[in-house]
């Protein structure tokens, strides 16, 4: 989803890609930069079982002259309702979805910039790479103003302790009041794609498909060239 300025290069996406992939750290899935604030795109990862969200940002920005001023950490800003609306958001995600969020953002220092954007009031990347916790405190603070590789141990006990009193998919939810769909048709100019004769069906993981092969002592690759061929048969 492009913000403000990125519409006079980019248009919308579909949700064809929106995915959360199975791994043997846990479930990743991740959005770009203004798609965090998103309310129904962030349960919706909470939904398909995210456990770990990585953000991407160009940066924590400093913004003068707009409603929304920024200001940045490094330049003596000490009031938090003052910081780039990043630190907010990634916190709030964390805590309302109860997942990990590793957050990427860019880094360009001012003097690097060309003259000619030397006061154009709008400094996207001065870094703030950060890793938070599902009770949406940092793990590791964001990182200003230098390159630097962070790490952290993300321990999945968290998630349940946090869940224990907020759990935004479980008994924290009422499906009953509001709901959501998704649609992950893939659109093209000329319409949609991939239409399937039969009603969509849910993904398996890597670990199901596993123990559904070791149940029926099927060959694993077999297994999965199969599906292909049933899902790929299926459509038009």
């Amino acid at each position: 989803m492009p913000t403000h300025e990125e519409r006079t290069v980019w248009g919308r996406g579909d949700a064809s890609d929106l995915k959360v992939f199975e791994t043997d750290i846990g479930n990743l899935g991740g959005l770009i930069c203004y798609e965090n604030h998103m309310t129904l795109l962030k349960y919706t990862m909470a939904t398909l079982g995210e456990e770990i969200h990585c953000t991407v940002w160009p940066g924590w920005w400093r913004m003068e002259r707009h409603p929304g001023a920024k200001s940045k950490v490094e330049l003596g800003e000490t009031d938090p309702t003052r910081y780039c609306d990043i630190d907010p958001c990634i916190r709030e995600y964390a805590f309302e979805t109860q997942t990990f969020v590793v957050s990427a953002s860019g880094y360009l220092p001012l003097q690097e910039l060309p003259e000619e954007y030397a006061d154009v009031g709008f400094h996207h990347a001065s870094g703030g790479c950060a890793v938070v916790n599902p009770a949406g405190l940092y793990i590791v603070d964001p990182v200003l103003n230098e390159e630097k590789i962070i790490y952290a141990d993300l321990d999945m006990d968290d998630r349940r302790l946090t869940k224990a009193y907020f759990d935004a998919v479980g008994h924290y939810t009422r499906w009953d009041v509001v709901s959501l769909n998704l649609n992950q048709v893939s659109w093209t100019p000329l319409g949609p794609k991939n239409i399937s004769l039969y009603p969509p069906r849910r993904e398996v993981g890597a670990k199901e498909l596993r123990e559904i092969a070791e149940k029926f002592e099927i060959d694993l690759d077999k297994l999965e060239a199969l599906i292909e061929e049933l899902r790929t048969g299926a459509t038009l």
